[in-house]
């Protein structure tokens, strides 16, 4: 049999182990999607992510094809990583998407609370201060730059 041909058994064994790395892209995608979904990112910032998760997974498919299958580019090897991706986004990946939705949920009316009850008092006492602070500042240097009268009348510490 030529070097460039699989036996059955050993093109199933590559998609099987092509699913699975599939399943790892897909959640090193969801750990990418969860981060999203906590912080808003930036339109730049996603394409940048996105860029390094195809580049991340490119590579691993280089890996992957020169190690088990000598080196050959099999479509089969890209349909079974394909097909562990969309598997794992649909099963496992949108309970943590979900799960994630939840937490920030939560995390937003924690968030809103605190600052209701919490820092906005705060700020407002701390500006209020620094308001007054300033205010009276202003009158004493106000009242400091007032010159002394001069006239006959006035005496300042005369000498006896």
């Amino acid at each position: 049999m030529p070097d460039y041909i699989f036996g059955l058994q050993y093109e199933t064994k590559l998609f099987m182990l092509s699913f699975l790395v599939g399943l790892v892209f897909g959640a090193v995608y969801d750990v990418l999607r969860v981060l999203r979904i906590v912080k808003k990112h930036h339109k730049t910032v996603i394409f940048i992510e996105d860029f390094a998760f195809i580049i991340f997974c490119a590579f691993w498919y280089f890996i992957f094809s020169t190690d088990l299958a000598r080196g050959q580019i099999r479509l089969f090897i890209l349909l079974g990583m394909f097909i562990g991706f969309i598997v794992y986004l649909l099963t496992v990946g949108s309970i943590t998407t979900r799960f994630a939705s939840t937490i920030r949920a939560v995390y937003e009316k924690i968030e809103g609370w605190l600052k209701r009850k919490i820092f906005t008092p705060i700020y407002t006492n701390i500006k209020n201060k620094i308001v007054q602070y300033y205010t009276s500042f202003k009158k004493r240097i106000k009242s400091r730059k007032k010159s002394l009268k001069v006239g006959k009348n006035v005496v300042y510490n005369e000498d006896k």
